[in-house]
């Protein structure tokens, strides 16, 4: 009993958490719609006074102007004006000004004296009194003509501010004989009318030298926090979060701005929104004591099922699946428990197949890689002579292309069956579109061979979809167990061996370190290759260039190398070919441009003229930027463009000819002189050689090597220098390794040559000791 109260307490909590959450998203609603009210409320009441204002204002203008031209064009007051009878005129003046019960009217004459002007003031007994203005008979203080047609319409006399219009007296249809106008003064009546309409506080402040005075207020005097709060807005648009304020600035008098205000407490304003607040808050409140009795008595009615229902839900959370859930209690629970049984059921087979899902691969029911790992865990344990072996299905791409997914799907079943029948003891995985893993818990390597052998003849029986026969076959990499090894290190190892295999067209491959190496080592080269431009691990060898006729060295051909902190010496062969995978060939060979510059100089001050040769590739080419680049950074240097050769292999030019001659032809426009390396290996024909605006052949050092033993080579040299002359080039033959060579080349007028027999690529410093020492060197003169 004591646990059955316990229960029902918790629900009736839970109830309870229910009851205040709704009741305080309630209170939140309401709130939120209290506080946009209020907003709403504020905004409208201030665009209400904004209007009301300029209503009034506007209305009285309107007055006071159509009254002002109406008096004007009275004949009898305009003869009054010009007889000059002064007073007579006065009470004429006062007849009109009482017309429209006006504060103030104004006579000027067309020589600028107020011959008239009536202010209209309350005496003691409330009752209205007319005096004569103290600027009467004085000049007007303001000027005639187009400044008074502009004239404010505020008009400050003896501390009272007047809304005031004139208009122009004439006479003879458009003479004019002066001007009379009429106002209404701004005081506290016309404040307590604008609060009337808008039921704001109300009133006038003029505004000179940071001086706030207060002309006309509705209600009584301003408290001094509200003359604070009034001048901080006006002045400085400054809000006060305890008032609503709204004013607006209607000109200059007398070197004072005028302002309108309407205010009014927020607390006051909006004191009927909180008391309907207070209303729906006191109504929120009446509700709880009704809901948690409500609340109590549900929990006591569905504790007993509940419980019944939350035991036995226990038990099914622990892995029982086979109990029937049943309650005794109304229909509908009882339904509820009948539909637990069903869920549970249902729970089992799907975990059951969610189970299998995870461990096996959808397409061909085989165990996928976290069966393999699942399995093999105690076979790492047991250090058991493990065999990974990773099949590749090959032409499936095509397949699929060609056939389409539903046939390449079928395929992969078929060499799925086939893995399975030839290989009982293995466990057969499929890891990914066309992979199969062979795992084997024991296996001996001088056995497996024989085992590869078998299964590709049992693979490579002919495979009939419809009326088309296949031909399936694979490529295999295998890694044995070895100490220390994991899981992921054999699939490793099988994945190097296999890719190997694809490379060498094998149909397998057994992992060797020796084939692992140069991977490593290439992976490990293209993540430092970025570095090593950045860090000039990089240096230039220089080999010599001879001039035939003369027998001088005048060039050189610079090239690189990196000199790996870790590895010595890397040669461009290993290097090159991943800066131009790895999208780094215009860094490298701006690197070198560089430093070829860099010596260039520095063999200017040792006195010594030597012009340098750059490879540049098909990238660099591409790349519309190089050319202009080039040209700038030897106009920087001061180096003169025929100090440098770019020589260009005829692949690059192949493999984009358009983009390669515009490039080509920019540099050649700017005197750079164009080489084309390694002739006779690429691909270009005589037609494209002739386009090419080149001034060098260097021909390949395959046809040199063993040209006086080879007849060919030199029938090839020889119509090579033919044709290279006949069309305006220079040649330079590369390989040369003996003297007869060396001598053959400057019979036939080759008009330069490189090669062992002269020097290998040095260093800056050992090229220069080995020049001092040559006979080839340049004199001096010849410079």
């Amino acid at each position: 009993m004591r646990f059955l109260n316990r229960l029902q307490t918790r629900i009736f909590a839970f109830f309870v958490l229910l009851l205040l959450a709704v009741q305080l998203m309630s209170f939140w609603l309401t709130y939120q719609s209290n506080q946009q009210l209020e907003d709403q409320h504020v905004s409208n009441q201030l665009a209400v006074a904004g209007l009301v204002f300029e209503s009034q204002f506007n209305n009285r203008n309107n007055y006071l102007a159509a009254f002002a031209e109406t008096a004007a064009k009275d004949f009898g007051l305009k003869e009054i004006f010009i007889d000059g009878d002064n007073r007579s005129f006065l009470v004429a003046l006062n007849n009109h000004r009482k017309r429209i019960d006006a504060s103030l009217a104004i006579a000027v004459s067309g020589e600028g004296k107020v011959i008239g002007q009536l202010v209209a003031k309350k005496n003691d007994l409330g009752k209205e009194q007319v005096e004569l203005g103290s600027e009467q008979g004085k000049d007007f203080k303001y000027q005639l003509d187009s400044e008074f047609q502009q004239l404010s319409p505020f008009y400050l006399l003896d501390g009272k501010l007047y809304q005031i219009k004139f208009s122009v007296l004439t006479s003879g249809g458009s003479s004019v004989i002066g001007w009379v106008g009429f106002g209404f003064i701004i005081d506290d009546v016309l404040a307590n009318s604008l609060r009337q309409l808008t039921g704001l506080d109300s009133g006038f402040m003029l505004n000179a030298d940071s001086k706030m005075k207060d002309i006309g207020h509705s209600g009584s005097a301003l408290t001094l926090t509200e003359q604070s709060v009034l001048a901080q807005f006006i002045e400085k648009d400054q809000r006060n979060s305890d008032y609503i304020l709204w004013q607006q600035s209607l000109g200059d008098v007398q070197g004072a701005s005028l302002h309108a205000y309407m205010y009014k407490s927020r607390s006051d304003l909006l004191a009927a929104l909180q008391s309907q607040w207070l209303q729906q808050i006191g109504l929120l409140l009446l509700m709880v004591p009704f809901s948690l009795l409500l609340a109590f008595v549900i929990s006591g009615s569905i504790t007993r099922p509940i419980k019944q229902l939350i035991e036995q839900a226990k038990f099914i959370a622990k892995g029982n699946y086979d109990s029937q859930v049943t309650v005794d209690s109304s229909v509908e629970l009882t339904q509820l428990a009948s539909e637990f049984t069903v869920m549970q059921q249902a729970i089992l087979k799907r975990e059951g197949e969610i189970a299998h899902q995870a461990f096996h691969d959808p397409l061909t029911n085989l165990p996928n890689l976290n069966e393999l790992k699942r399995v093999s865990a105690s076979w790492f344990m047991s250090h058991s002579t493990m065999a990974i072996c990773l099949i590749n299905i090959r032409r499936l791409t095509d397949v699929n292309v060609t056939l389409g997914h539903a046939v390449g799907d079928d395929v992969i079943k078929e060499v799925a069956r086939r893995l399975c029948v030839m290989s009982p003891k293995a466990l057969v995985c499929r890891l990914s579109g066309d992979e199969f893993v062979l795992a084997f818990e024991s296996c001996e390597q001088h056995s497996f061979e024989m085992f590869l052998n078998q299964l590709q003849q049992q693979i490579g029986q002919p495979y009939q979809f419809q009326d088309v026969i296949l031909s399936l076959q694979f490529t295999a990499g295998v890694s044995f167990y070895k100490q220390d090894a994991s899981l992921v290190t054999l699939l490793r190892h099988a994945d190097t061996a296999l890719q190997y295999a694809k490379k060498n067209k094998l149909d397998y491959q057994i992992y060797d370190a020796n084939i692992d190496k140069n991977t490593l080592e290439r992976f490990q080269l293209i993540n430092e290759l970025k570095l090593a431009i950045e860090q000039n691990e990089l240096v230039l060898f220089y080999q010599p260039k001879l001039h035939l006729a003369s027998q001088k060295v005048t060039h050189v051909e610079a090239l690189v190398r990196w000199m790996h902190p870790q590895k010595g010496l890397i040669p461009p062969d290993t290097f090159i070919p991943i800066a131009e995978k790895t999208m780094q060939m215009n860094s490298l060979t701006r690197w070198v441009i560089n430093e070829a510059i860099a010596q260039y100089l520095r063999w200017q001050q040792m006195d010594i003229e030597i012009c340098i040769a750059v490879n540049i590739s098909a990238e660099n080419l591409k790349d519309e930027q190089f050319c202009h680049w080039v040209i700038n950074v030897l106009a920087k240097n001061n180096v003169p463009v025929s100090a440098m050769t770019l020589e260009i292999t005829e692949d690059a030019v192949v493999s984009d000819p358009e983009q390669a001659v515009k490039q080509l032809n920019m540099l050649r426009e700017n005197g750079l002189k164009l080489s084309i390396d390694d002739y006779g290996t690429g691909y270009s024909s005589l037609a494209q050689l002739k386009q090419l605006p080149v001034d060098e052949l260097k021909i390949d050092k395959s046809f040199v090597l063993k040209l006086m033993q080879d007849e060919s080579d030199q029938i090839i040299v020889r119509s090579t220098l033919q044709l290279a002359h006949s069309l305006g080039l220079t040649v330079v033959a590369e390989g040369i390794e003996d003297k007869l060579t060396l001598d053959w080349l400057t019979e036939l007028k080759c008009e330069m040559g490189q090669g062992f027999y002269l020097s290998r690529p040095l260093p800056a410093e050992k090229f220069n000791q080995w020049l001092m020492a040559s006979p080839y060197q340049k004199e001096t003169s010849d410079h």
